[in-house]
């Protein structure tokens, strides 16, 4: 059970945010009407082409280990370091059953890929320190944990319940999973080996709202996570075992249907993705807005777009 905490009558609120600068850091997309993965440039007018940095779909040299109408609707993606080897991979998921592990920035063959199946609808996924990838999926009520250091197409897995799962999140300095649901904000242990992991449950905190979405560190701050419901936006002490929806400029930041939220760990700079009334996507935006220093808001728009989650493309700010 997890509370909100108020002290002195007031909700407590983080240590100060990095001074107004405007971030420079690139930011990537899953933009579900051209069915792709596009890293963009924050400093550049996304109507233009200058703005796009990198994109990845598959294709035929990309060798997946899934059928190809498991890519259609991508939801999440993130920049990872292989610890193993030094080498950085996009990790990407889509709704339509595609989990992969995309060579950055070569692309051509993935190094790893599975079919987590429409039926089971994968939201999110993580690279762990050991080569093996956590996935969440929404449908299918599950976190796993494959076994992708034993080869591009090895599917063994373990398996966790939580209904409604959206996201995972390595946090490395609890060295523990963190994953959020329709209900909770859970924590687990990672155990076993690589080629045959364990994955227990170590905490469990409901919710203030239901309907979980999105799960970021608050990269200026160890000890917080950003979290997003379909109700609300908020950040988890760890240490305290509680939500908080006051911090930096939350009266604007605070919304329902917020489909993304991170920090810039450079610039402190917030992004956020919401829900966009009319969008041709019923669940996606055609905007990106940074949140900038203490009053500077900057909308990212990409024309005709269907933007679902949108990352820093850093590895400390997401």
């Amino acid at each position: 059970m997890s509370l909100l905490v108020l002290v002195g009558g007031l909700l407590a609120t983080p240590t100060a945010r990095a001074a107004d600068q405007d971030p420079s850091t690139l930011i990537v997309i899953t933009e579900q009407s051209s069915e792709q993965i596009i890293v963009m440039d924050p400093q550049e007018d996304w109507a233009t082409s200058q703005a796009q940095k990198w994109s990845w779909a598959p294709g035929p040299g990309s060798e997946l280990n899934a059928p190809d109408d498991a890519w259609h609707h991508p939801d999440d993606a993130r920049l990872r370091t292989d610890e193993r080897t030094g080498e950085q991979f996009v990790m990407v998921a889509d709704s339509f059953g595609l989990l992969a592990q995309v060579p950055y920035p070569d692309g051509g063959k993935v190094a790893w890929s599975t079919n987590g199946t429409f039926e089971a609808g994968p939201h999110g996924i993580e690279l762990l320190p050991d080569g093996n990838v956590a996935a969440a999926a929404s449908k299918g009520g599950w976190v796993r944990i494959y076994t992708a250091s034993q080869g591009r197409t090895s599917e063994d897995y373990a398996e966790s319940e939580l209904p409604g799962a959206h996201q995972v999140w390595w946090d490395e300095a609890e060295d523990v999973l963190w994953a959020i649901g329709d209900d909770e904000l859970v924590s687990f242990t990672i155990g076993g080996t690589a080629a045959e992991p364990t994955i227990e449950r170590a905490s469990s905190h409901t919710l203030p709202t239901r309907k979980g979405h999105d799960l970021q560190p608050v990269s200026d701050n160890p000890d917080r996570l950003w979290l997003t419901t379909q109700y609300g936006v908020y950040q988890f002490r760890k240490g305290e075992g509680t939500f908080d929806y006051r911090f930096p400029r939350y009266r604007e930041l605070y919304a329902t249907d917020v489909k993304s939220v991170a920090t810039d760990r450079t610039s402190g700079a917030v992004l956020e993705t919401v829900l966009q009334p009319g969008n041709d996507c019923s669940y996606c935006t055609d905007t990106v807005d940074l949140y900038v220093g203490d009053e500077t808001v900057r909308r990212l728009t990409l024309p005709g777009g269907q933007i679902y989650r949108a990352r820093w493309f850093a590895e400390d700010s997401n």
